[in-house]
C-alpha cells in the first residue's frame, strides 16, 4: 500500500472518529452548548440576544434574554455540568433572597400548552411537551422585576446532562398576580421536553 492511501485512510479514520465523539457530546441534531439558551426562547421573541441580562447575576456563560411584550421578558441560562448547575443554584438563590421576596408556588399551564398545541398545529409544525404540565415554580417580586423561575432538566435525552433556568418575568414593579395569566402563556410558548423523563421544577431552596 502506498502513502498516499494510507495517508488517506488515515484522514478518514481521524473525521469519522471526530464525528462520532461529536455526536456523542452534542447529541443528534442538538447544537453546542453557547447556542442552547436559544432552545427555550419563542420565535415570536425576535429581538432575544445571547448575552446574560442585567437584571440577575451571570451564573452562566451560556445564557440569552429577550422581549416578550413591552412589560414582560425572558431569560435563559445552560448548563452542560451538573456541578457548575448546582452552583449557579445557589448563587441564584442568594442573589433573589438579598433583593426580593422569594416563595414557591404550583403553576398549571395544562389550558396554554393545549392551546399552544392547537396554534402550532394550525400552521402545520410541532413542539413536543412530554413532561408535566403541572409542577413547582420558584416566584420573585420585587421593586425591579418579578415572576417565576423553572428549571428544565434532561428534555432532549436522559443521557444528556441538560439543565435550564428559565426566567418568566416582568418588568418594574407590578401586581404580579395580574400578569401571571400572560406570563402562563409564554411558558407554554417556550415549553420544550422531548423526554418523558424530563423534570420541571423550581429552584431548590
Amino acid at each position: 500500500m502506498n502513502k498516499k492511501a494510507i495517508l488517506l485512510i488515515l484522514i478518514i479514520t481521524a473525521v469519522g472518529v471526530w464525528f462520532i465523539l461529536d455526536f456523542i457530546t452534542i447529541g443528534p441534531g442538538l447544537p453546542p452548548s453557547e447556542a442552547m439558551p436559544d432552545w427555550y426562547v419563542p420565535k415570536s421573541i425576535t429581538d432575544s440576544k445571547q448575552e446574560c441580562t442585567p437584571f440577575f447575576p451571570k451564573i452562566s456563560k451560556y445564557c440569552s434574554y429577550g422581549n416578550y411584550t413591552r412589560r414582560t421578558m425572558l431569560v435563559v441560562w445552560y448548563f452542560d455540568d451538573d456541578k457548575k448547575f448546582l452552583q449557579s443554584e445557589n448563587e441564584l438563590n442568594e442573589y433573589l433572597s438579598e433583593r426580593g421576596k422569594v416563595s414557591t408556588v404550583q403553576l398549571d399551564i395544562s389550558e396554554e400548552i393545549g392551546e399552544e398545541i392547537k396554534r402550532l398545529e394550525s400552521k402545520n409544525t410541532w413542539r413536543p411537551t412530554l413532561g408535566p404540565k403541572r409542577f413547582d415554580a420558584t416566584k420573585y417580586e420585587s421593586e425591579i422585576t418579578s415572576g417565576y423561575f423553572l428549571v428544565y432538566k434532561k428534555p432532549f435525552l436522559e443521557s444528556r446532562e441538560d439543565q435550564f433556568i428559565v426566567y418568566y418575568g416582568t418588568k418594574g414593579s407590578v401586581n404580579l398576580s395580574e400578569q401571571t395569566p400572560a406570563l402562563k402563556k409564554l411558558i407554554a410558548k417556550s415549553y420544550y421536553m422531548a423526554n418523558e423523563d424530563g423534570t420541571v421544577e423550581g429552584l431548590k431552596r
